[in-house]
């Protein structure tokens, strides 16, 4: 039987207090402006932190209870797509969850917002992920495969907010609809890398090190992607 750690359970809850934190800064303090006096929906900075305040809230929902009460659902949902056992008895790593997510929305969230005043593609890239996440919800959804824990704030949550960023910093006067292209094709990118890696476990072609090792590499690969983005495609930010 494979061990869960006290961290790997309670990951997501450290993270929703962070978010309640976040909250507070977002609405009550001009701290997460790029610019001061901008206003707060229109500024790239505040709306990079607010994509950290809506994957934390995500992860709560994912990992820690969901709307019908269940604990670690999405965890259970995995493990059912790949016909394998429930955790503990499940193969798949508990840790692997904690790698998928821990670096990219603890420490790569916030370092995309200290960057986005300069950097608005590296600044942007969590978007890139919210946007292709809500449509891994809510697509089988669409198509009859029922709610899935993360639904919830999939469309009440990252459906909108990504609909905002497109609408707002995208087009005229903001960066060009390439850019938003390529985070897209960003994002696609790193859900084919983990759920192809997960592929690769289940069919006992890496081990759990590998598969753990993939998520930090694809949080990485990620920002490498935007940043060489930025620097040698002519034009793309507009």
């Amino acid at each position: 039987m494979k061990k869960i750690t006290w961290f790997d359970l309670n990951f997501p809850w450290l993270g929703g207090v962070m978010a309640l934190a976040l909250l507070g800064l977002l609405f009550g303090s001009d701290l997460l402006l790029g610019v001061p006096g901008t206003p707060r929906w229109h500024d790239r900075t505040w709306l990079a932190w607010l994509a950290m305040f809506a994957y934390l809230l995500h992860n709560v929902e994912e990992y820690g209870i969901d709307m019908f009460g269940r604990r670690r659902g999405f965890v259970t949902g995995m493990n059912a797509v790949f016909k394998l056992p429930p955790e503990p008895q499940s193969p798949i790593p508990a840790r692997f969850f904690t790698a998928v997510n821990v670096p990219l929305f603890w420490i790569g969230a916030p370092v995309a917002a200290l960057l986005s005043e300069h950097h608005p593609l590296v600044g942007f890239v969590i978007y890139s992920v919210i946007f292709i996440n809500a449509l891994v919800h809510i697509v089988p959804l669409l198509l009859g495969a029922g709610y899935s824990s993360g639904t919830l704030t999939a469309i009440l949550v990252f459906l909108p907010l990504s609909g905002w960023v497109g609408y707002t910093c995208f087009g005229a006067g903001g960066l060009t609809y390439k850019a938003m292209a390529l985070l897209i094709g960003f994002g696609v990118v790193l859900h084919v890398i983990l759920m192809g890696s997960v592929q690769l476990f289940v069919r006992k072609k890496i081990g759990a090190r590998a598969l753990i090792a993939i998520q930090f590499f694809n949080t990485f690969l990620l920002f490498v992607l935007a940043w060489s983005a930025e620097k040698w495609a002519k034009g793309i930010l507009g």
